[in-house]
């Protein structure tokens, strides 16, 4: 809360005709001093801005970028890729690329000397064209759903590590483009800025040419990172099936042996039963009591090759159930890894 005000009486004026007309006068001439003074301000301030030199651009640069594209057909992984690697992108190696992103560089200065010995400095013009080309499948909506799904990703993923190209040419364009306005800001002889310029732009075309050799090895780091734990499921499925495919070998042996010896057992209940036949006799006979010794021989051969036959049947099935279990973990898992193997062929 405000203080209160003290009251101060006010003594009324007398209304002395002379004494306003004095007021009035001495109020009249401060206000054109006033004015004056505040015209000459205007004028100096007007004055002052004039003499300020202008800032002057040194250096233009022009960028521009294009996006192409090369096509690539084929329904599944196998031929897409196929495809890109026939028909595709080729580096400076000669190597397969997925994408692309190439550059055109130009400077455009020309110095002059001047009388006094130093260099007339024109403007400099830093031109960069960059050019990106990404891969463009011509059947997409012929692709089956799963396929579509992963290309589109992988399109994705092209075209973003391109960007990342552009972004470090363009970065290191105005880059350039400030060292060079430092540069020639300077004063200077011409054959010195021209050595000075010259310096500059191949060392700093080399460091971007580093910078874009230092982003390929971090991404195919990257990329090698995502691959680790499919490759590594793939790595472990693989010695799991090298396994099953070893035990199959196996049971298919023993399955072969059972088969040779159930045929084996066959044949000599069909010699038994042939035996019992010139006697008049069959295999039923044997419950009977009474039997001759021949026969009675007969009947034990008979019992002895039934129970071989009957072990080997069981024997069989057990490893018949073996053998479909494995055969159906096998197949679980070369679904699985066929899969992981799709996966591992779209993150490139």
């Amino acid at each position: 809360m405000a203080d209160a005000w003290p009251t101060v009486a006010v003594t009324p004026l007398r209304r002395d005709p002379a004494m306003l007309t004095s007021m009035a006068v001495r109020v009249q001439r401060r206000t054109r001093f006033l004015s004056l003074a505040v015209f000459v301000l205007i004028v100096l301030q007007r004055c002052a801005s004039s003499t300020l030199p202008p800032q002057i651009e040194r250096v233009v640069l022009k960028t521009s970028n294009v996006t192409r594209y090369y096509p690539v057909r084929g329904l599944t992984t196998t031929a897409i890729f196929d495809d890109i690697d026939k028909n595709g992108l080729f580096d400076s190696m000669g190597r397969p690329a997925l994408g692309q992103a190439s550059v055109d560089w130009k400077m455009d200065w020309q110095g002059s000397g001047a009388r006094s010995g130093l260099c007339d400095q024109a403007w400099m013009t830093i031109t960069l064209n960059i050019v990106v080309t990404l891969p463009e499948h011509k059947r997409p909506n012929d692709l089956p759903p799963d396929i579509k799904a992963n290309w589109q990703r992988f399109a994705a993923r092209v075209a973003t590590h391109e960007q990342r190209h552009v972004d470090i040419y363009l970065s290191a364009a105005r880059r350039m483009k400030s060292r060079m306005e430092a540069i020639l800001s300077q004063s200077g002889a011409c054959s010195t800025l021209e050595n000075t310029i010259g310096s500059l732009w191949a060392s700093e075309r080399a460091d971007v040419e580093k910078a874009q050799h230092q982003f390929h090895v971090e991404d195919a780091a990257k990329n090698q990172d995502d691959r680790k734990p499919l490759q590594d499921k793939i790595d472990v499925n693989k010695k799991r099936l090298s396994a099953i495919a070893s035990e199959l070998q196996s049971l298919d042996q023993t399955l072969e042996a059972q088969t040779r010896r159930r045929d084996n057992t066959q044949a000599e209940l069909t010699a038994v039963k042939a035996e019992m036949g010139k006697s008049g006799a069959s295999p039923p006979i044997c419950a009977q009591s009474g039997l001759t010794s021949k026969l009675l021989a007969l009947c034990q051969r008979y019992s002895a090759s039934v129970a071989a036959y009957n072990a080997l049947v069981e024997d069989r099935n057990e490893v018949v159930s073996r053998r479909n279990n494995l055969a159906h973990e096998h197949n679980q898992i070369v679904a699985t890894t066929n899969t992981l193997i799709e996966a591992i062929n779209w993150t490139r």
